[in-house]
């Protein structure tokens, strides 16, 4: 009997083709899903990690007042430090077109070649750059325009400019390691210069740096290590008589895009499950097909003595060639698409891809699916197909009682005003039920997810809105030091369309722990008490009123990392050097982890802190007209600049009001886009069983399809038969999806918004995802309706 068995095996597989491509790519769609997130779940994480470890990123990164040499050499001679580095920094514009300017950051190192700490990756071009020449990070390089070769205009102190030559474009991975999380897609283009050119540039003191960059020895990734051997570097520094502004520490492995990276791998994880669950359900409908077909097969092989278990290991082993089969298919495509993605990352997410390489937990993880799913998605029909008696089987007809019609056949056979094949269409759609809610389980998750994915872009677009809150100026202002804010407002009310103007304060600070240890850097903001600039999304307590003191509200950060703290409790804050205690009043709601820890105060009392009552060197400005679109705001900028600019006064950084929300978009940009793909991925999967359902039933129904042409019904009656059917089956899964679509997005957007921002999102909806899914389910429900229904027409009475 085995070669018997096996010659079956074989014919049911090759005599069907069109039906057993139908169960392959059910397996295959599945299989590449798990093997795509796999791939993705795997390499992102460990690629990210690896090429940042091999920066030798520093693990405190220190800005200080200017010092030398001699405090790099002291503090590298500390126990437990490996290595120091010193870097001057500074920032400055960039004319990226004529009369237009752009931040940029600029770093200095005495020996660029012989970096140890926090090491570039050379894209293009050349490293070091020489006297005079510039090196740009790849990531912003079309922000600044400018190609290999170019010579770079930057603004310098005096107001001049100095052009230098782009001689490089390196990849810098510690991009966003020294400020709040989310600040690479924050961040200023980036340039890289020797310190020869720094007196060239007129920074004053050119031999002299303002960052530390600090390896330790030992455990890097312990918390307790690394804050030991910080308070330990700072009590060292402050002996040597250099004030630190801020400390940064970082374990060696802590990438500073590795919040959204997981963000990421957590939706992966669960549409990837998703998809594989919608792949059983199509396995185990297609497979209850073939049953159904092979009765009479059944029970011959029965008449001829086959054992119940024999005939069951016929099917077994035709499931098991069916996983195989789509392994071989899946795990190459899988891995080709999968590094694709993770390739497509690197610039996006800023980190090195190794590479493809056989990814063997990912692999094993296909083959066990293959090899499981298949066999448990047959185990069902297989054991309700063997246990039909051989004179049913034989004979096509149950000898138990039929059925009662349920109440849609009774609703359906009453229906008179319509025409006859119209009826047979709604008839066979809900014939065999089973297989019906099987395509609709599929088609309606499918598009759920596909409809959920456009309302969770919504839900993220709305968090990152609720941030233009905070920043409703039409034009914000940086100057290169403080000034009169009666001087400054009176020369910008000049310029035509200038309505209002506010000074704001702001500080760079550290956060007091309990122990008297320094800990996180927090950004302080210092409006106007009264400012009507800003809008604040209160979680608790209140905002900032007039006549507040050392009043002070916390981002939901603080929430995070301290539960227990509450309004009306003191904490104590480092502001430029002195310790001050602060009264928190309430919390707020901005960006969660792509904002970091922030805190706002009213200018009124960090001006008299500062010692700079009456001063400031940031201004808010509001045009008269309102809703202006982004190029206004940038026109307004650009005449405000130039007005102060012929005053003498130096604008350092001037942004118009809405690209803040456009900066704090980017990284969602990948996340919406990699949701998409895998929405269509789902959209996929739902076509293939709705091709497959629409297939199986015109095989089952050639005796009817036969009956209907000897009763005069043409191909195109027949032909339309069909593509009603597959219609009706795509618009019930459509109305399904729809309803289904609201918890499926709450639940996408509140873990995608847990990963992100350390809370739930409010739920966000568009009509978007509805319609593109209602078009695309017709289109679907046409397509996988052709071919059966063009097989239909070819059948003969």
């Amino acid at each position: 009997m085995a070669r018997p068995r096996v010659y079956k095996v074989f014919s049911d597989l090759w005599g069907n083709r069109q039906r057993s491509l139908l169960v392959l790519a059910s397996i295959v769609v599945g299989l590449f899903a798990i093997g795509v997130v796999g791939t993705i779940y795997v390499v992102s994480p460990q690629d990210m990690q690896v090429s940042y470890a091999a920066t030798n990123p520093a693990n405190l990164t220190i800005l200080a007042t200017s010092f030398d040499r001699c405090l790099v050499e002291h503090i590298g001679g500390m126990p437990g430090v490996r290595q120091t580095e010193g870097v001057r920094a500074f920032s400055t514009r960039l004319e990226a077109n004529p009369g237009k300017w752009v931040a940029i950051d600029l770093k200095a190192f005495k020996d660029p070649g012989q970096m140890g700490i926090n090491r570039l990756r050379l894209v293009s071009g050349v490293w070091p750059p020489g006297e005079r020449e510039i090196v740009l990070d790849q990531y912003k390089l079309e922000e600044a325009n400018a190609q290999l070769g170019d010579l770079v205009t930057l603004e310098l102190p005096s107001g001049k400019t100095r052009q230098l030559k782009l001689v490089g474009v390196v990849q810098d991975l510690s991009i966003g390691a020294e400020g709040n999380a989310g600040g690479f897609f924050n961040s200023s283009v980036q340039g890289y210069l020797s310190m020869d050119t720094l007196e060239w540039l007129e920074q004053s003191l050119p031999k002299t740096y303002n960052r530390l960059y600090v390896t330790l020895e030992g455990d890097t990734e312990n918390p307790t290590t690394l804050e030991s051997a910080a308070q330990a570097v700072r009590e060292e520094v402050k002996k040597c008589n250099v004030e630190i502004i801020s400390m940064v520490q970082r374990s060696s492995s802590e990438h500073p895009n590795l919040f959204l990276v997981q963000a990421i791998l957590a939706v992966l994880v669960v549409i990837g499950l998703l998809v594989s669950f919608l792949s059983g359900f199509l396995i185990a409908n297609t497979l209850q097909a073939i049953m159904n077909q092979q009765v009479q097969q059944i029970g011959i092989l029965k008449t001829v003595g086959a054992r119940r278990l024999q005939i069951a290991g016929i099917y077994l082993l035709l499931s098991l060639l069916f996983g195989v089969l789509a392994y071989l298919v899946a795990l190459p495509l899988s891995f080709l698409v999968g590094f694709r993605i993770v390739d497509y990352l690197t610039v996006q997410i800023n980190y090195v891809f190794y590479g493809p390489r056989m990814v063997l937990p990912v692999a094993a993880l296909m083959a066990v699916i293959a090899v499981l799913l298949p066999q448990l998605a047959a185990l069902l029909p297989v054991r309700q197909g063997t246990r039909i008696s051989v004179q049913e089987a034989l004979s096509g007809y149950s000898q138990s009682h039929p059925p009662e019609r349920s109440w849609v056949d009774r609703q359906i056979s009453r229906l008179r005003n319509f025409s006859l094949l119209l009826v047979v269409s709604l008839r066979n759609t809900f014939r065999r039920k089973w297989r019906l809610l099987l395509t609709l389980v599929t088609l309606t998750l499918g598009g759920a997810v596909f409809i959920a994915t456009f309302n969770v872009r919504v839900s993220m677009m709305d968090y990152i809105g609720n941030m233009i809150q905070y920043f409703l100026a039409d034009v914000n202002i940086t100057l290169d030091r403080s000034y009169h804010i009666d001087e400054i407002s009176e020369k910008i009310l000049e310029v035509p369309g200038a309505s209002e103007v506010e000074g704001w304060m702001f500080a760079r600070t550290e956060l007091v722990l309990q122990d008297g240890s320094i800990g996180e850097g927090v950004s302080l903001l210092a409006p106007p008490a009264a400012s009507p600039l800003i809008e604040p999304i209160m979680v608790k307590g209140r905002w900032i009123v007039p006549g507040d003191r050392n009043a002070v509200v916390l981002s939901e950060m603080f929430l995070e990392r301290f539960p227990d703290l509450s309004a009306g409790d003191t904490i104590r804050l480092r502001v430029n050097g002195d310790e001050t205690d602060w009264v928190v009043v309430g919390f707020f709601q901005m960006g969660g982890k792509v904002s970091g820890y922030s805190a706002y105060t009213s200018y009124e009392y960090l001006s008299e802190l500062l010692h700079q009552t009456g001063r400031a060197m940031a201004y808010r400005v509001v045009s008269q007209q309102a809703d202006m679109t982004l190029e206004q705001q940038n026109t307004l900028g650009r005449e405000i600049e130039t007005s102060l600019g012929q005053s003498g006064i130096r604008v350092v950084d001037i942004s118009a009001g809405q690209s803040m929300t456009e900066k704090a978009s980017d990284g969602f940009t990948i996340l919406t886009a990699i949701l998409l793909f895998l929405a269509l991925l789902t959209a996929l999967v739902g076509s293939i069983g709705l091709a497959g359902t629409m297939s199986l039933n015109v095989m089952e129904r050639t005796r009817e399809i036969g009956i209907l042409r000897a009763i005069g019904a043409t191909d195109i009656a027949l032909m339309r038969m069909v593509l009603v059917e597959g219609a009706l089956i795509g618009m019930i899964s459509w109305i399904m999806a729809s309803i289904l679509a609201f918890p499926i997005s709450e639940i996408m957007s509140d873990s995608i918004s847990l990963a992100l921002f350390g809370g739930p999102a409010n739920f966000g909806f568009t009509p978007t995802g509805f319609v593109v899914w209602l078009g695309v389910v017709v289109v679907l429900s046409i397509l996988a309706s052709i071919i059966p229904a063009r097989s239909a027409t070819r059948l003969t009475i």
